[in-house]
């Protein structure tokens, strides 16, 4: 009898540390969901972002044995449950609606004593549109973000209506790309909207076209010019000086090619107009209709005279404008020439070289007001290469008769030419900023010395007369097959590129 008792009080021990751990005899239920912060104990939601921390509020949480956002399971932490409250984040790995349309949005908790579900949202952040570009061909515009999720609509501001949806567009499966295909029609300054799961996401657009550089900025009309830049989606027109029109050719979003017209008689920047609004380009084309001075050098008209359609100098290296349609064709009329045949000697500087290896120009106003910084500034001439140059160099230098000794610039472009042969078909426009004339270099030297300091400013330049010498400061000597013949035509000094 006595052991029959202690067995019965053992059983109701039993009993009753049980029903003292899991006190709840029906399934959990939640009440509410609010923020961690104790000073917003008060505010619920339902909905959030995953990786969120919340509280859930309810009761019969003893026992947790689970609790999943929208069918993904959720570690926690058994110290930050009570029957009363489970403290959890979200995992940030969790499904949404816009990853998953089918998901049942809600929180699933399960105990060892029953389970519940509550509804609840879990969205991304809020799209955003971080960045625009064209495809490279041009049909297309890639639009980059985040949370560019569950895409219904992209629209674009059309001339004659509001917004005008995409002929197409596509999302990627990261949500940070859609690429979208402009409705036909000319844009106008407005943005783009794409309408995702979470909200509209917008951007300025369109996006602008520009004008990097044109190949022969000093082209003649029948000459065909390559123009590179960006967005030229939609081109339709180039306007050349005048407003005489022209029909682009396309080859990709980042160039194009243009037959210069008849009947380009006065200076100006050229300009395009196409699907993406219109551009000018900052640099003039044909500017050696107006050669303006402060700032032309020469445009090689004539020999001897003292302004700045003339040059001086010891190389006799000269062509008038009907030597140079033969020899140099499609050229604006007198050139100046670098002809270098037999043999460039190696080590060799400028004055041992004959003289057709030299061309000297006047000494003409490069600005209106010397005392400007040089920085932004550049010199630019067009130069026709009649053969494969391979080696030898031309050295750049502003001096004086005989006193090249300030500052100079090297010029050998076969040397990042593919295959290491510049030769370009017809004429093309180079670019020398002033800050590659650096001092150190003087015209009987053998060899470059590269590390020279430039000018600062206008004044630091003792002469204002520019020296085009051919050199080889290479260690090996040219042959004559190799040998330099190049024309070189309206030199000019230009704020810009």
């Amino acid at each position: 009898m006595q052991k029959l008792t202690i067995f019965l009080l053992v059983l109701a021990g039993i009993a009753f540390f049980a029903c003292k751990k899991n006190s709840s005899s029906g399934p959990p239920t939640v009440k509410d969901v609010r923020t961690v912060d104790p000073a917003k104990a008060d505010s619920f939601f339902t909905q959030a972002l995953p990786g969120t921390l919340i509280a859930i509020q309810g009761s019969g949480f003893s026992g947790l044995k689970a609790i999943y956002f929208n069918d993904t399971s959720a570690y926690f932490n058994p110290v930050y449950v009570t029957d009363n409250t489970i403290i959890v984040s979200i995992p940030g790995y969790a499904q949404t609606a816009a990853t998953k349309p089918s998901v049942p949005s809600t929180i699933r908790i399960v105990t060892d004593h029953g389970s519940t579900s509550y509804s609840f949202t879990l969205f991304l952040p809020y799209p955003q549109i971080t960045g625009i570009s064209i495809d490279d061909s041009g049909t297309s515009l890639l639009i980059t973000g985040t949370n560019l999720a569950g895409v219904s609509k992209v629209t674009f501001p059309i001339v004659g209506s509001n917004q005008t949806a995409a002929t197409s567009y596509k999302e990627d499966t990261t949500h940070k790309l859609v690429t979208a295909v402009p409705p036909p029609g000319q844009a106008y300054p407005d943005s783009i909207h794409v309408y995702c799961t979470f909200g509209v996401a917008s951007f300025p657009y369109p996006p602008p076209m520009t004008i990097a550089a044109i190949s022969n900025e000093n082209a003649v009309a029948g000459a065909t010019i390559t123009v590179t830049g960006t967005n030229f989606i939609g081109l339709n027109q180039v306007i050349f000086p005048g407003g005489i029109t022209a029909t682009p050719t396309v080859n990709s979003v980042k160039k194009f090619t243009v037959t210069v017209p008849s009947g380009v008689t006065t200076t100006d920047s050229l300009r395009i107009s196409g699907q993406l609004g219109t551009a000018a380009s900052p640099q003039l084309f044909d500017s050696y209709l107006t050669f303006t001075s402060p700032g032309y050098l020469s445009t090689f008209e004539q020999q001897w005279a003292t302004d700045n359609t003339a040059f001086v100098g010891w190389t006799g290296a000269y062509a008038n404008a009907a030597v140079a349609s033969t020899s140099y064709p499609n050229g604006t009329g007198g050139v100046g020439v670098l002809l270098q045949g037999g043999t460039l000697a190696k080590n060799a500087g400028p004055t041992s070289q004959a003289n057709p290896g030299n061309l000297q120009l006047n000494d003409v106003p490069w600005v209106a007001n010397t005392g400007d910084a040089i920085a932004g500034y550049s010199l630019k001439f067009e130069i026709f290469v009649a053969n494969d140059w391979k080696a030898g160099e031309i050295w750049i230098s502003v001096g004086d008769w005989y006193k090249w000794s300030s500052f100079t610039a090297r010029y050998a472009p076969w040397e990042t030419a593919p295959g290491g042969i510049f030769h370009p078909s017809g004429w093309v426009t180079v670019t020398i900023p002033l800050t590659q004339f650096i001092a150190g270099n003087q015209f009987w030297q053998t060899s470059w010395t590269p590390g020279g300091a430039p000018a600062t400013k206008f004044t630091d330049y003792p002469y204002t007369a520019l020296c085009f010498m051919v050199t080889n400061d290479q260690a090996s000597a040219v042959s004559v097959a190799d040998g330099i013949n190049v024309a070189i035509d309206n030199v000019r000094i230009v704020k810009g590129q």
